[in-house]
Order: structure tokens, then sequence, then C-alpha cells
């Protein structure tokens, strides 16, 4: 049998061919997603002990032995997909799991009768590679993603579709409600806690790993195509996922009349002189495959899509060559410290529903994080304000503290 992914029963142990680690994928990152998201220790030393404890950690079942064929069937029902591998032994169609694996290079007879539907979908479903040995974790990791339990994204930059999933993505988005927390965020503003707030899904969120992911939030729909394009001529690359929000802030009438509202852009009255505008935007959540990629991110936007004074000519015309959409204050942050000092902290006030399925976001500088959370213990006492600290672009800081408007 070809060793493409072997384990190897030693001391009631699991081990990998001594190539393995090089063989690993570098944008997975399997080991630190799953120390990160559940807590799983890298395996510097497999273990039948401590492979099921990724197991259970993960939802799945426990070995009983270092036995492959387990590992692999174990991997599948993580992933959802046990219906699917029993399949490739249908009393109709006998010898489509042998051909899987034949044309996978594997002798069908070297592998174990009762274990031979898995391995057959394994391999023809690429889980694992057919041409070099793979770790443990990136093979757990590659089920949970499947079984909804790992990174969620609609692609990467360097996609050759990406483009044209982006814009079906974002155009598939309308305004969303959650009755409780849209009534806390407008008292929010009403009070003066903060100018606005965004209204999310947690369907949505990316659970991508913090230290290589910036959240970039953006409105304009073309602005994200070119984002990638962009992101893909600096020779980036990294996962990409699009949370959709409600963006929230007040509407002054006199900017004039808002005109009639669409499943996208409302502005609702909520007292007898006071209005809010509702209008879905979106925030990019882009996994940086390094994080070098994830700190040039800001010289990027600062070249092709921030706009300054000297970006226009005397008469207001826009002469330097930006991205459509390109805003004065573009918003981008990362929840963990960035090595560009320019960087500054900033409060996002998390507030969730009582399901911990809808959340809303308001940013504030610490020291205005009391008075959003004195609205809140009035408004709705049995909610709670999560103050997660941001580490924000500089335009954006300047803008939010007042000291420049670009």
């Amino acid at each position: 049998m070809k060793k493409c992914f072997r384990l190897i029963t030693l001391c009631l142990g699991l081990t990998l061919a001594a190539s393995a680690a090089v063989c690993a994928d570098d944008s997975l990152k399997a080991s630190e997603y799953l120390n990160e998201y559940y807590n799983i220790a890298p395996f510097s030393d497999p273990t039948l002990d401590n492979v099921n404890a990724a197991l259970t950690a993960l939802g799945g079942e426990q070995l009983t032995n270092a036995n492959e064929g387990e590992l692999l069937a174990a991997g599948l029902r993580i992933a959802g997909l046990e219906e699917l591998a029993l399949t490739y032994v249908n009393d109709d169609a006998p010898d489509k799991a042998a051909k899987v694996l034949s044309d996978a290079g594997i002798d069908p007879e070297s592998v174990p009768e009762e274990y031979l539907p898995y391995y057959a979908c394994v391999f023809d479903l690429d889980l694992i590679p057919t041409d070099a040995p793979t770790e443990i974790e990136d093979y757990l990791y590659r089920c949970a993603e499947i079984g909804g339990k790992g990174r969620h994204y609609i692609g990467r930059i360097s996609d050759e579709n990406l483009m044209s999933i982006l814009e079906s993505t974002l155009n598939s988005y309308v305004i969303f409600d959650q009755e409780e927390l849209t009534a806390v965020g407008t008292e929010i503003v009403l009070q003066g806690a903060t100018t606005g707030y965004n209204l999310k899904y947690s369907g949505y969120d990316a659970n991508f790993l913090a230290d290589y992911t910036i959240k970039y939030g953006h409105s304009d729909y073309q602005h994200a195509v070119q984002l990638i394009g962009l992101l893909r001529s600096e020779g980036m690359d990294g996962y990409i996922q699009i949370e959709p929000k409600v963006s929230v802030y007040e509407y002054m009438i006199d900017w004039g009349e808002p005109g009639e509202p669409t499943p996208t852009y409302a502005v609702i009255q909520v007292t007898d002189d006071r209005y809010l505008c509702f209008a879905i935007e979106y925030d990019m959540m882009i996994e940086f495959d390094t994080l070098e990629e994830k700190e040039r991110f800001h010289s990027v936007i600062e070249t092709y899509a921030k706009k300054y004074d000297d970006s226009f000519d005397a008469d207001g015309n826009l002469t330097e060559k930006l991205l459509a959409g390109a805003w004065w204050q573009p918003l981008y942050s990362s929840t963990t410290e960035m090595q560009n000092d320019e960087f500054g902290l900033l409060i996002d006030n998390v507030i969730y529903d009582e399901n911990g399925e809808y959340s809303i976001h308001s940013f504030s500088t610490p020291e205005k994080v009391t008075a959003v959370r004195q609205v809140v213990a009035k408004k709705a006492p049995k909610l709670k304000v999560s103050a997660q600290k941001i580490y924000v672009n500089p335009a954006f800081i300047r803008y939010i503290t007042n000291s420049d408007y670009q």
C-alpha cells in the first residue's frame, strides 16, 4: 500500500511517516486552528490518548486502538460524510471503492474490507493527498471544516472564480433584525453613548485565526471585488469571508428626504424629531497566509484605497488612481496587536442576544465604555456588554478622536 497517510501501531501509539511534517499545508495551519478553537495541543508525538482527546473535542467518536482505518472513519463521521462513504460499496456498484483506490495508486487488497469505503471516500474527496504523507491534524481539521466546525469562507484570494462568487454573495444580503438588540442599539444612539452600531448574525462568522486576520469594513460592492483583484496583484493570498452587517446610524433630516425604503436601505423615524438609517454593509474577513502579508495590508490600502487632500486637483476632481469606493477614513482592524504602532486601541462594545445568535457592535474609545454599559443596564439588564479590544488603522483612529478627517 502506498504510504500517503500511514499510522503505524507502536506501543499503542500513533505516529506518521518521517516526511509528514514537511508536507503539511501551510495555508491550512491545522494545528494552530485546532489549538485556538478547540484547545487541542499540537501533536509532537501522537498517541492514542491525545488523538482520542482531539476527536472528543471535535464531537467525534474515540478510537479503540491505533488503527488507521478507524481514524479515517472517525474523521468522516465528524465531517458528516459516513453515509456517502458507505455508498462506495453499494451493492449496485460493487467495484467503485476498489476503482477509486486503484486510481489513487493503492492496492485495494491491502485495505481491510471493513474500512474500504472510508479509504475510498477520503481519497476521492482529496481529504488527504495521494502523493505525500499528511499530518493527523490536517486530516482532522479538513473533516471538522466540512462538518461546519472550522473556518467559514467563500474562497481564497487566489481562486480564479472568487470575484464572481464575491459579487453574487454580496448581492444576496438584505436587512435583517433582532428586535431586542435593535431597541437597545437605538437607545444607545439616542442617549449619545455612541453615534451608531452594527447588527450581525453569528451564522456568517468567519471563525478565522485571529493572529492572521484583518476585518475590513465597507459598503460598496464594487470596492470589494476590486480589493480582491488588488490583493491578488500584490501577490497576497488567504481566506476570504463576507460577514454582512446592518449598519445603523443617526440620519439628519436636513441631509434631504431619505426616499422609499429598499431591502438594503431604510430610514426610520424613532422619535418625534430623530431618525435612524439602517443599511446593509459588510465586513470582509481576510485571514492572510503570513503575518507579513497582514502587516503589509495597511500600506496597500494607503496606496490604492485611501483618499487624502492631495488626491484631488484644485477643482475637487479626484486625480489619484484609487479603487472604486475609496474612503477618506477606511476602517480595518485586528483583534490581536499589530506590529505597526500607528494602529490605535479602540473597544468593540459587543452585546449578544440571550441565544448568542445576534450581536450589536459599537466602537468607542476605552473611556466611553461605561456610557454604553449604563444604557444597557437600564434598557436591557439581562444583556451583558463584552468590551473587546481591537487595533484599528490610523486614519479611522484620527477620525473617531476628531484629530483629523483624513
